[in-house]
């Protein structure tokens, strides 16, 4: 090998050893940094994927208490109202309502039970009331009170005075077993 570049002039040895250098930093390049480079762009791409799953979980995390803190507020609420009946509930929000002098009658139609559910109808029937106080009375039921569903409304209107109407409602109070 010394031979051979005792015959070489400097210039060609300086151009041999250029090459070798080159030949040396591709091959570095070549097996080094091109796997390294690959390996970041893929964990790039794995933490990109990762970092959406973290944001999806962390959004089902939020949309889990949100539905929990209302499911908890509806359990208080149906707890709440086992202590008042219906009944008495309906009197109460009549009276609110400036309606109470107009009932007729207040009557439970009957219970039923299905897979822990608990539906009870009442029927009241209230004489010569106003639209405005209607509306007032529906609004208290069903604002008022979790649970409770207008399930029927007849209205006609009152025979001595058309400004007034003559009203007949289905209430339904929906509880959990």
């Amino acid at each position: 090998m010394k031979q051979v570049f005792k015959n070489v002039s400097n210039r060609e040895k300086i151009l041999i050893f250029t090459a070798i250098f080159a030949l040396v930093v591709f091959i570095v390049y070549q097996f080094v940094f091109v796997p390294l480079i690959g390996a970041r762009d893929q964990y790039a791409l794995e933490y990109g994927n990762l970092q959406g799953r973290v944001e999806g979980m962390e959004s089902v995390a939020r949309r889990y208490a949100e539905e929990s803190a209302y499911l908890e507020g509806l359990v208080k609420s149906f707890e709440k109202k086992k202590s008042v009946s219906v009944l008495t509930f309906l009197e109460n929000a009549a009276e609110k309502a400036g309606i109470r002098d107009n009932i007729e009658y207040i009557k439970p139609k009957g219970n039923e039970t299905k897979n822990g559910i608990t539906r009870m109808v009442v029927e009241l029937k209230v004489d010569a009331v106003s639209i405005v106080d209607l509306v007032r009375f529906l609004y208290r039921i069903e604002e008022d009170r979790q649970g409770l569903v207008v399930s029927y409304l007849r209205i006609k209107p009152y025979f001595k005075d058309r400004s007034k109407s003559d009203v007949i409602f289905r209430i339904a109070d929906v509880t959990l077993e």
